[in-house]
């Protein structure tokens, strides 16, 4: 006997063969998140056994949804960015869902082209690490729910009501005690060194090295600004300069880790013996350089996958967001560009 078409297979049939009511399917077809993981592999079960599949094209005329939400990063080359993307990706098709993933070149206008463009095409959500120049209003998004990760979104004072959550890792509080690290070995002139000082994530890094200083009765130098490889031997050169060189180094994320360890390697300065580094971020096989890069180390598997759960759990329940925001703690890698002989273990803040 044939196998019955696909096409003609109706949520009845996949109840019917699972043993639950029509309604339990459709929950679990909706991503609800009140359907116990028995019941879930039940309905999967027979799903895949019946081959049934959901005439998508249908379901969204219905005002169903369509099992798609957008993700818009600044720049999928990052390694920051794609290790979020690869965890929104793993918990979203853990859920039944399916991720349109679009990159900015970090420009604002790019973001609002980009949401409505999803928007266009139905998705049931975005998440955004959007440019620090964006600004939501409420037509930019219409009905579809949006999470800002790691970047907060501005919105108007003429429209308070349109909240937006948030989720980020905890940088200033992160950045303060890798600072206070150095401190600890003696380090009196610290210098704070990276790219771009007006990104959110950026800003409290600066915040939580200069809160480390003051609080040890150390005067912070001023923010160092660099974007090339040419750049970072110009900023590193004057930092070493003169009767008082610093004596360590915090680069703000990975990318000015990256350029530091270039300028002083060109330069001919050596780490930690001339001057300490402790990064923020934890670089491509920092483990294996020598010396090994201390570092900040980022959650970023678990920012996206706390992220992509609250967006599906909105999109199940149909709510809208509150303007919450989630704090993910972040834990540092003790090795020896930092002053240290010895590794120790990995420390949560």
């Amino acid at each position: 006997m044939d196998s019955p078409n696909p096409k003609s297979i109706t949520l009845a049939d996949v109840a019917k063969a699972a043993g639950v009511a029509t309604m339990t399917v459709s929950r679990y077809l909706n991503g609800h998140p009140n359907i116990t993981e028995k019941t879930a592999r039940k309905v999967k079960a027979s799903i895949d056994a019946l081959g049934y599949r959901p005439n998508q094209a249908a379901r969204m005329l219905m005002g169903q949804p369509s099992r798609v939400i957008g993700l818009i990063l600044p720049d999928i080359a990052n390694p920051f960015f794609s290790s979020i993307a690869h965890s929104v990706q793993q918990t979203a098709h853990a859920r039944g869902y399916l991720v349109w993933i679009a990159a900015t070149n970090d420009e604002a206008n790019i973001d609002l082209q980009l949401i409505e463009r999803m928007r266009d095409h139905h998705v049931d959500g975005i998440l955004l690490i959007a440019s620090f120049h964006t600004i939501l209003r409420p037509r930019d998004l219409g009905n579809v729910p949006l999470i800002a990760l790691e970047r907060p979104v501005r919105v108007p004072p003429a429209h308070p009501k349109l909240l937006v959550d948030f989720v980020k890792i905890e940088d200033r509080n992160a950045a303060r005690e890798a600072v206070e690290h150095l401190i600890s070995h003696g380090y009196r002139r610290i210098a704070c060194f990276g790219l771009n000082s007006k990104i959110h994530s950026i800003e409290e890094r600066i915040l939580g090295y200069q809160e480390a200083m003051r609080a040890h009765n150390l005067t912070p130098l001023p923010y160092v600004q660099c974007e090339d490889k040419q750049s970072a031997i110009r900023v590193i050169r004057k930092l070493m300069a003169g009767r008082a060189p610093v004596q360590a180094i915090f680069p703000a994320n990975g990318a000015a880790t990256i350029l530091a360890l270039e300028a002083l390697d060109e330069l001919h300065y050596s780490v930690p013996d001339q001057v300490a580094l402790f990064s923020f971020g934890d670089i491509p096989l920092a483990h294996v350089f020598r010396p090994k890069i201390s570092a900040v180390s980022q959650p970023t598997e678990l920012l996206g996958e706390i992220a992509t759960r609250h967006l599906l759990d909105l999109i199940a329940t149909r709510s809208s967001p509150t303007g919450i925001r989630t704090s993910i703690p972040a834990s540092y890698l003790i090795r020896e560009s930092c002053g240290c002989h010895r590794p120790t273990p990995d420390k949560n803040y």
